[in-house]
């Protein structure tokens, strides 16, 4: 029997009164589902009147195995950081292998202004924010 990975899906969800980016990725990312994410959460959050936040639902995500997505993850870091962005709020529902593979991207994109951190529900993460004034 083969093992499939299951095809990228992104919802995009708006958060009412905050200035929070707020997706839902499930699947299997590629380089250029990462790459077209990125410019829309960088687009979305240039658009916000002050301080900003992204906060990215990862619990659904396949394993990133593909060098060329995780540089884009990577990528994504940097750019979110380079267009204002003050903070990350990953949703990864407590998975731990996930958490330690959003921590390695933060790592490969060398980002040092933007506070990151993960959560297991999308309550917390939005809770979290709001103690930071986003």
């Amino acid at each position: 029997m083969e093992n499939r990975k299951s095809e990228w899906s992104l919802l995009k969800h708006d958060v009412p009164g905050r200035n929070i980016v707020l997706t839902e990725a499930s699947g299997k990312a590629t380089a250029k589902a990462v790459q077209e994410l990125t410019a829309y959460v960088v687009e979305k959050g240039k658009n916000f009147k002050g301080k900003w936040a992204y906060a990215p639902n990862i619990e659904k995500l396949d394993p990133v195995e593909q060098p060329e997505t995780q540089q884009a993850f990577a990528e994504l870091h940097k750019q979110c950081e380079e267009a204002g962005c003050s903070a990350m709020a990953f949703i990864s529902g407590g998975l731990a292998a996930i958490k330690v593979q959003a921590k390695r991207h933060q790592r490969t994109a060398q980002t040092g202004k933007m506070v990151e951190d993960y959560f297991s529900t999308k309550e917390e993460a939005l809770k979290w924010l709001k103690s930071m004034g986003i």
